[in-house]
């Protein structure tokens, strides 16, 4: 299991910021699916960490619980994760849970969804229930349209198959917040200097696109009236939200993750960078 991204998770918990629509891509498959039983057992447990022992948390262990449901095309021997499967979630979600809080839906191999199933998913992720919870895992983002990414909040696991530390990652949460600063700047000058540490260490550019990510994502929940925030940065995201359009925030989130889906299919990441520096300066100004 990835430390950094089990921390984070459990971090949410514990502030109950966990979001209602959750994506947990890469890694193998029994980690995705240690993690969303993870988090699944956080939404049904009456603790705010899941205990493991109470009625909740061993019927979750044992596949037995009513309130959560796993949807896997690879179990009804389908290749693709069919529009009629997401219509049956859809239904499904209008029915109130039978025994917790909340019903919670493990949905996997969402990259196989076809384009029609995802656009008929994206309804459900707009207007859920209010005790609706989502947990959608995939081997790969980059098939998931944008649409269906902006609006789920992604853990990718497979930041941990090099070395890397907390202070390494504290260092990119931290180029994150700077970067997201700068695009409040007129001038582009700050922006680019800091962006120029990618050229000394390409490596960090996952790590911090995942941050940015999130505090773009506060950006607009901030721009929309919430106060629930999921990065560390809030007064950031604050500075966003007053300098930004919901529009251009909403294309900042957008356009972050597309360069995310560009690093999982090998892009090359000089180019990557000197686009990426572009194109959000340009969101940000219209330039």
């Amino acid at each position: 299991m990835n430390n950094r991204i089990f921390d984070m998770v459990t971090e949410l918990m514990k502030n109950g910021r966990l979001p209602h629509a959750i994506l947990i891509d890469s890694g193998s498959a029994a980690d995705r699916d240690e993690l969303a039983l993870y988090i699944a057992s956080s939404f049904i447990c009456e603790s705010t960490i899941p205990c493991g022992i109470c009625k909740n948390c061993t019927k979750i262990k044992n596949g037995a619980h009513p309130d959560v449901i796993v949807f896997d095309p690879e179990q009804r021997k389908e290749k693709v994760f069919k529009v009629d499967f997401v219509r049956e979630i859809r239904a499904d979600s209008y029915i109130m849970p039978n025994e917790a809080k909340c019903k919670v839906y493990i949905l996997k191999n969402t990259d196989k969804m076809n384009a029609s199933a995802q656009n008929a998913f994206l309804k459900t992720l707009e207007e859920p229930p209010s005790y609706a919870r989502f947990i959608l895992l995939c081997e790969s983002r980059a098939a998931l349209l944008e649409t269906i990414m902006s609006r789920v909040t992604p853990f990718n696991l497979g930041a941990e198959d090099r070395k890397i530390t907390n202070e390494y990652t504290d260092k990119a949460d931290e180029l994150a917040n700077k970067l997201a600063a700068a695009l409040t700047e007129v001038t582009e000058l700050n922006f680019m200097r800091l962006a120029s540490a990618f050229e000394k260490d390409k490596d960090m550019l996952p790590l911090t696109l995942a941050s940015l990510q999130l505090i773009f994502r506060d950006a607009v929940a901030v721009k929309t009236g919430s106060n629930i925030t999921l990065s560390n940065y809030s007064e950031t995201s604050n500075q966003l939200a007053l300098k930004f359009s919901l529009k251009t925030l909403i294309t900042l989130v957008e356009n972050t993750e597309h360069f995310f889906s560009c690093i999982n299919k090998n892009a090359n990441k000089n180019l990557l960078i000197t686009r990426f520096c572009s194109v959000l300066r340009s969101t940000a100004y219209g330039g």
